[in-house]
């Protein structure tokens, strides 16, 4: 049985490899979008999608003729199923992706105008430093070019030299290297910004702030996230 176990590794693999290319050229085409977005774009997301569910559902048959084909070990069985079911939940991340840019497309159920749509956070490599994903949209039945600025700021608990704590509310210039501040935004659907903060020691976060201010005068928006890490 051990002898089979180099032709599943290598089966297993290729699965693992199909859907991280696939990712991969999804998200070409969704970093394109953030320049434009038309029905060119969308029915080239579909045909992607498409042709990643094919090759998915091609790859499964493949392992399951392999498995019937070859007296497989339990370990050599596990890994298939692991393979399976990381492919299964990469291509629900990629189709949520599609549902949202498709929604753009169609903003009749969703608020109209300028939106702070997500604050994402997820722990950084080190101690203190943490990885964050800013997303503005617009959603618009016709669609001019937006620009402003946009400011972040992550609010918490500070504790001085003292001992004493106070209330804190930090900038993002303050907690990393950025080339312009505030965030300078253009875009006609959407536009994100992600890069890495860092926490000065006795701080404690409690949750971000992002405000943004249109040119030409528009209503500024504000909306408050909770400092909660993102998993998975």
């Amino acid at each position: 049985m051990v002898a089979h176990r180099p032709v599943w590794r290598a089966v297993a693999a290729a699965g693992v490899a199909l859907v991280v290319a696939a990712a991969a050229g999804l998200g070409y085409w969704l970093g394109a979008a953030t320049r434009d977005l038309d029905t060119t774009y969308l029915e080239a997301l579909e045909t992607r999608e498409r042709a990643l569910k094919a090759d998915v559902n091609a790859l499964t048959r493949e392992l399951a003729d392999a498995r019937l084909a070859q007296n497989v070990d339990a370990e050599a069985a596990r890994s298939l199923r692991d393979t399976i079911s990381e492919m299964q939940e990469r291509i629900g991340g990629l189709r949520e992706e599609v549902t949202f840019y498709k929604s753009l497309m169609a903003p009749s159920s969703i608020e109209r105008g300028l939106q702070i749509a997500e604050f994402d956070l997820g722990a950084g490599e080190r101690d203190g430093t943490f990885v964050y994903h800013l997303l503005l949209t617009q959603a618009e039945e016709r669609r001019s070019w937006v620009s402003g600025r946009a400011r972040v700021a992550v609010e918490g608990l500070r504790t001085e030299e003292d001992g004493t704590v106070v209330e804190a509310s930090l900038p993002l210039s303050d907690l990393t290297s950025l080339e312009e501040y505030p965030l300078r935004f253009r875009f006609r659907y959407f536009q994100d910004f992600e890069g890495l903060l860092t926490l000065p020691d006795g701080f404690r976060p409690r949750a971000v702030v992002v405000t943004v201010a249109p040119s030409g005068g528009a209503e500024p928006a504000e909306r408050r996230f909770d400092w909660i890490l993102q998993t998975g």
